[in-house]
């Protein structure tokens, strides 16, 4: 169960045409949760990347004292011939977030991206309540892959029912490896069997990290043993992110920063798109403008 959440995974590729705004946002999502950590022990920072950029990402990022940093390749998590490396960098990113810390046997951890930053205090128990994380969720009915990660983990859909939403959130290493281990079929590795379910829905989204996740905790009856039910979570004071002060395009930019100084994002993180093209000196004002 949860007794504390010490740990942050990143998955982080960067795009060869693009490799230093990867680079200064992920340096960004680095210094928001440097302003906010208010615990007495430094919040673990694991970085997975693809080899060619472990040196850049190990030397240029920016080091805080209260956020341990660790960059490691993803060479160290998935041997060469695994069929993560045969995977699009979408899915590879989703992989990294269950496969690494079932390795690792983290406890609770959260999921992070570059697109996120912190923006609210927290530390190692503020997401953790009766041992159970207050994570996100979201109705299943809102996306497609609810239905197809029900057929491949093979238990029945309930469009009433709802699962854990999208990064940033916050999962637990037991679970995880149970995901992982729900695949391991006939010989072949969970990746393998899962690259496949890829390859058969060309042109449809068969499975994210999250679906998996819930679906075959579900199965297993202890979803909720590790997560707080979503209805609380729902109303709860306390949120992750609220969609509310995350910018998806640039007309949600230009709205959101005329808020008055002090205005509560309502959550403790925010997203801010990178395909919203928002030069990064304003997104970096913007994010950094939340008092801790």
């Amino acid at each position: 169960m949860f007794s504390e959440i010490r740990q942050a995974i990143l998955p982080l590729a960067l795009r060869n045409l693009k490799r230093r705004g990867d680079l200064e946002r992920a340096g960004l999502l680095i210094e928001s949760l440097a302003k906010h950590w208010r615990d007495s022990v430094p919040l673990q920072l694991l970085i997975v990347s693809p080899a060619r950029d472990v040196h850049l990402l190990r030397t240029e990022l920016p080091r805080f004292q209260n956020i341990d940093v660790s960059v490691r390749s993803e060479g160290d998590f998935f041997p060469a011939f695994s069929r993560f490396y045969m995977m699009t960098g979408w899915y590879r990113q989703q992989m990294v977030k269950l496969h690494v810390p079932a390795v690792l046997g983290f406890g609770g951890f959260l999921t992070l991206d570059s697109d996120v930053c912190c923006v609210g205090d927290f530390d190692a128990t503020t997401f953790v309540e009766d041992r159970r994380a207050l994570s996100r969720w979201e109705p299943k009915r809102y996306h497609d892959w609810w239905r197809a990660a029900s057929d491949v983990v093979g238990i029945q859909y309930d469009a009433k029912a709802h699962g854990l939403s999208v990064t940033p959130n916050i999962l637990h290493g037991d679970l995880a490896a149970q995901t992982l281990e729900h695949f391991r079929r006939k010989g072949n590795d969970p990746l393998t069997t899962l690259s496949l379910q890829v390859l058969r829905k060309l042109g449809s989204i068969p499975w994210t990290e999250y679906s998996l996740y819930t679906s075959v905790a579900e199965h297993m009856g202890n979803l909720l043993d590790y997560h707080v039910h979503w209805d609380p979570c729902y109303f709860s004071d306390l949120q992750l992110f609220s969609e509310h002060t995350c910018v998806w395009g640039a007309d949600d930019f230009e709205r959101l920063v005329k808020l008055p100084a002090g205005t509560d994002p309502g959550g403790k993180f925010i997203i801010v798109q990178s395909h919203a093209r928002i030069p990064l000196e304003r997104v970096r004002d913007y994010c950094l403008s939340f008092a801790g």
